[in-house]
């Protein structure tokens, strides 16, 4: 893998399938070298990143647009220029 990953979970809490993943992956890329930077919206669904999703009574859309999109622009002008 040479791409530098941002990764944006929600629902770490909520499920530990996934949660459980994020912090061997991160030991795992940091080891190779390799660039990473997760990001966790404990609280939320696990749509976080999903531009539509309804879970949480709207909350997964406010991280959204609040947190998830800029973050992924600002990473995207960072590593794709």
């Amino acid at each position: 893998m040479k791409a530098p990953i941002l990764g944006l979970y929600g629902g770490l809490i909520q499920d530990a399938r996934i949660g459980s993943t994020v912090a061997p992956t991160e030991a795992k890329m940091k080891e190779l070298g390799k660039t990473t930077r997760p990001h966790m919206f404990d609280g939320r669904g696990p749509r976080v990143p999903a531009r539509r999703s309804p879970a949480n009574d709207g909350a997964n859309m406010k991280a959204n647009r609040a947190v998830a999109w800029p973050m992924t622009v600002a990473w995207l002008k960072k590593y794709a220029s």
